[in-house]
């Protein structure tokens, strides 16, 4: 009876917000969102709040079973979380109650997850660990009174956006056939897959009938690689911050993704953001990347980036940002998973349910990928082959270089010390002899081999056994 009379007593308020939903809400307490699927109403302590969620559930993953292991990384600054209780009666509803950590307080959350496809809305009350049974009853008042449409806009148009469902289609790269997702039927579709010297990459925007909601997938202004600046590049004279293009690598710092991010809203959409938000959970997707495998010090970040257009609209651009250092070499880094979507205020939940289902619908074309993996192969096998190339004509210069430099030596040694080097073209044997004439021979016949000179090129005695003997360095390369 007293729980009772304190909600009574409190004063409450209805709540529409600009995203499209309304709520009834304590007077205090303040309300932040991005959109129907991401909704905080929290107290003006932050020791408890009420929120809803959109996540995507994997297909092929049970609700109760992906309430149980996946959903506490979704919620930034959440640690130490401590399943107490998960239940599903229902393959479609699970509901749990945690135990868990913040960087404020430690508390309790009961939430109630709802499926619909690879969709689940999550019910979520949270609050100090000894205020929480104070605290339930009316934050169960607020998630019951959460409606998904504003109930004071009462234009036909909006009541017509409300209850029209987006019909799919499959759409497939019309580059090289190399993807394929569904995305909403009439959409127009611009871009697809995008082969350059260096590296493929997939991007693409599917924008409404009327031009005012837009789907997007990859940003190919994006540079295909990022570069530490270091003491060699500042050596090289290499500017930091220089745009190389998309193809090439550019030299910059470690960016997080919600400084990146909001760079990228400005300078795509020239919107202006309203908000970030981490996602710990596709940090942890990141990490797994071949590329920070191994040795060496790695770095990893993902954030939302929520944004508003001049026009009213609003969006949400949800990237990664990764890089690694191997000791004194140097360090890279990479930016993935850019997609987003943008939307009137009244259409974003219907958008953002088409974004997701772009995303758990995007497949690759298995024929295409083993292609790719052959081509790729091939690619290696040739460059491996030209560096072995290239190490070899280097090491043939070298040696030619020392060559020549050794006959320049010998050279000038037998100009100061008068001696002249011959060789036997029938044996290949070499002598030295006094450089007092132009030709010379070989006595064959002689106890001690030994050669003769003479400034006429015959024999000077017919009668003897000679062999003419070529002078290296002038009738012979000197090898």
């Amino acid at each position: 009876m007293s729980l009772t009379k304190t909600i009574e007593t409190i004063a409450w308020q209805t709540h529409r917000h600009p995203a499209g939903f309304s709520l009834v809400k304590p007077v205090a307490w303040s309300v932040r969102s991005a959109g129907p699927g991401d909704i905080v109403v929290s107290h003006p302590l932050g020791s408890a709040a009420a929120m809803v969620r959109a996540r995507v559930v994997p297909p092929g993953q049970t609700l109760a079973d992906w309430v149980r292991q996946s959903y506490p990384a979704t919620e930034p600054g959440l640690h130490n979380v401590r399943t107490l209780k998960v239940e599903s009666h229902d393959p479609r509803i699970a509901s749990a109650v945690f135990d868990y950590g913040s960087t404020v307080f430690e508390g309790r959350a009961s939430l109630v997850a709802v499926r619909q496809g690879d969709v689940a809305t999550v019910f979520v009350a949270a609050a100090a660990r000894a205020d929480f049974a104070t605290r339930l009853p009316e934050l169960a008042r607020m998630l019951d009174s959460v409606r998904f449409v504003a109930s004071g806009d009462d234009r036909p148009q909006a009541r017509q956006r409300s209850t029209d469902e987006l019909r799919y289609t499959r759409w497939t790269d019309p580059a090289e056939g190399a993807f394929a997702a569904e995305l909403p039927a009439g959409w127009p579709v611009a871009g697809g897959l995008r082969r350059s010297t260096w590296n493929v990459r997939l991007a693409f925007a599917a924008t409404s009938p009327d031009g005012t909601a837009q789907l997007f997938f990859g940003d190919v202004s994006l540079p295909r690689m990022f570069i530490e600046p270091n003491a060699t590049t500042r050596s090289l004279g290499h500017r930091e911050g220089l745009d190389g293009g998309s193809d090439a690598m550019t030299i910059l710092a470690f960016q997080s993704a919600d400084r990146l991010g909001a760079e990228l809203v400005r300078r795509r959409f020239g919107a202006q953001v309203t908000g970030t938000r981490s996602r710990p959970d596709l940090v942890e997707i990141t990490r797994r990347n071949p590329l920070l495998q191994g040795g060496g010090t790695t770095a990893a970040s993902a954030a939302d980036v929520d944004f508003r257009l001049a026009d009213g609209r609003i969006g949400v651009l949800t990237l990664t940002t990764f890089g690694k250092a191997v000791g004194q070499v140097g360090a890279s880094w990479w930016v993935d998973g850019v997609h987003g979507f943008v939307a009137p205020v009244d259409r974003t939940a219907q958008t953002a349910s088409a974004l997701l289902r772009l995303l758990i619908t995007l497949r690759e074309n298995p024929p295409w990928a083993a292609g790719e993996r052959d081509h790729q192969q091939r690619m290696g096998r040739q460059f491996q082959a030209y560096l072995e190339w290239s190490r070899r004509l280097q090491q043939q210069s070298i040696e030619q270089r020392w060559l020549a430099h050794e006959a320049r030596q010998r050279g000038l040694r037998d100009v100061l010390g008068g001696t002249v080097r011959l060789r036997d073209p029938s044996t290949g044997e070499t002598f030295e002899a006094t450089a007092n004439d132009r030709y010379y021979f070989r006595v064959k016949d002689a106890s001690r081999p030994h050669a003769v000179g003479s400034d006429v090129d015959f024999k000077p005695l017919t009668d003897l056994a000679l062999v003419r003997l070529l002078q290296i360095g002038v009738d012979l390369p000197d090898r």
